[in-house]
């Protein structure tokens, strides 16, 4: 495990996702730089630096501002600094400045992050080990998402935030003007012909200028992962690991190139190489939204976030705003069930912290009822199940409730990526072979099989 540990580090760094210059932006807070005094009480000001990959999407910076502001009014002394930047960058400046020993005193990630960047100070942890604070109290089973946020057994993060699993949005105005009932795509075979059926040619100028399905095509990490969400997780049973992306994680289990996952890639080939289908070009997800909310695309794949987006963006958009499950999927004729990642956002508490106290307070209030009805501004879903589960919560968010449908009654399990260090090189060697497929179109078999090579090497 100690050699592992020291090739994934050696991977991340030759994979350019270390720099050498030292972000201190984020330095923990309470070294004498940062101490203050408040100034009704005379006592010290503590102030704590908050990282975070959603803080670029206008509503939630809007949800945390606002819990900040709640909390400082029974917290004055309490200074917290949000430090984000856009998912797609967020991720190898979160590596440097762990590597750095400068990371925030609180850092929210997904489940499957905290092994790897755990891992980065080495065998010492860049983050507290919570288990003292977690285990035996209601934290354990109220939390959407705790049961995830360990590694070898023990609790490195909260689940104090929201989650959300993935569906597919759709403008009701253009089904409805295609003819096409969105309850009658039941399979991805029903969804390749309704996202054809949905690009035309709205000015009658030769030119198809509306399309059925935007995904992203491109460098930005979800050309993999809407890919394998969709169509591959769901008839393999694992990206990266099979059964489930379940242990031993050994070189011998790697299962990106299985002929189930192969079928999914030519699959995927073949729709987004339809020109009424998908828009020619590239695009990342900024854009894919843009034109989902312009009317250039009927269907796009997103979480319950989406909602706060389009709501943001524009709120008469909502009225056009459907959801529809992911499709099941039909293999070597069986039928599979959708199995989409859950999505929990997870806070940690750095190890380097001279406030840790203070830092697990907030994370702890973050969870109570009176901060999850502030979360649910964000479009998430709060991860608070005594909240989250009241019908005043589905009534007042009805679109992001029917994801708890589709987790209860349509979905099958959740498939999550294996909680390992080395998840951060396997994940960046798919995202580069999935360009190729996707993007540069080579051929998906050979493709997958140098990903195999590569993803085997980063495990012995």
């Amino acid at each position: 495990m100690k050699n592992r540990f020291k090739k994934s580090l050696a991977l991340l760094t030759a994979a350019g996702a270390v720099g050498t210059v030292v972000l201190a932006g984020c330095s923990n807070g309470g070294d004498d730089a940062n101490a203050g005094s408040s100034g009704s009480a005379g006592a010290e000001k503590v102030k704590l630096s908050f990282e975070t990959s959603v803080y670029a999407e206008a509503p939630h910076k809007k949800a945390i501002d606002a819990l900040i502001q709640k909390y400082n009014e029974s917290n004055p002394n309490v200074e917290i600094t949000v430090h984000g930047t856009d998912y797609e960058n967020f991720w190898d400046k979160l590596t440097t400045e762990i590597i750095a020993g400068t990371q925030g005193d609180i850092v929210q990630v997904y489940p499957e992050n905290i092994a790897t960047y755990n891992a980065l100070q080495g065998e010492k942890g860049a983050f507290l080990n919570l288990d003292d604070r977690i285990k035996g109290t209601e934290l354990e089973t109220d939390l959407v998402g705790q049961e995830l946020s360990k590694v070898n057994g023990s609790y490195y993060a909260l689940s104090d935030y929201a989650w959300g699993t993935t569906g597919i949005f759709y403008r009701k105005s253009l089904f409805q003007k295609a003819g096409i009932d969105p309850a009658s795509i039941k399979t991805l075979e029903d969804f390749k012909q309704a996202a054809i059926k949905l690009g035309v040619d709205t000015d009658g100028d030769g030119t198809v200028d509306q399309y059925g399905f935007s995904s992203v095509v491109g460098s930005h990490p979800f050309v993999a992962s809407e890919w394998y969400r969709l169509v591959a997780r769901p008839v393999s049973n694992g990206i990266f690991f099979g059964d489930g992306e379940s242990g031993p994680y050994t070189a011998d289990r790697i299962n990106v190139n299985s002929p189930a996952n192969v079928w999914a890639a030519e699959w995927w080939q073949d729709l987004i190489d339809n020109p009424q289908a998908t828009p020619p070009g590239t695009r990342d997800k900024k854009v894919s939204r843009e034109m989902f909310w312009n009317g250039q695309a009927a269907m796009m794949m997103d979480g319950p976030w989406f909602i706060g987006m389009t709501r943001e963006r524009d709120a008469a958009l909502m009225d056009d705003l459907g959801l529809m499950p992911q499709p099941s999927v039909e293999y070597e004729g069986q039928t599979y069930k959708p199995n989409p990642h859950n999505y929990p956002l997870v806070a940690m508490i750095s190890a380097n912290s001279k406030h840790p106290d203070e830092a697990w307070d907030f994370l702890k209030w973050m969870a109570s009822a009176e901060a999850q009805e502030i979360v649910s501004q964000s479009g998430m879903i709060p991860s608070s199940k005594a909240y989250a589960g009241t019908d005043a919560y589905a009534q007042a968010n009805p679109l992001a409730a029917q994801f708890f449908d589709f987790q209860q009654n349509v979905y099958a399990p959740a498939v999550m990526d294996p909680p390992i260090p080395e998840l951060g090189t396997l994940n960046q060697t798919l995202i580069n072979y999935a360009q190729n497929m996707f993007v540069a179109k080579q051929d998906a078999k050979s493709s997958l099989d140098k990903a195999a090579e590569e993803m085997k090497k980063a495990m012995n």
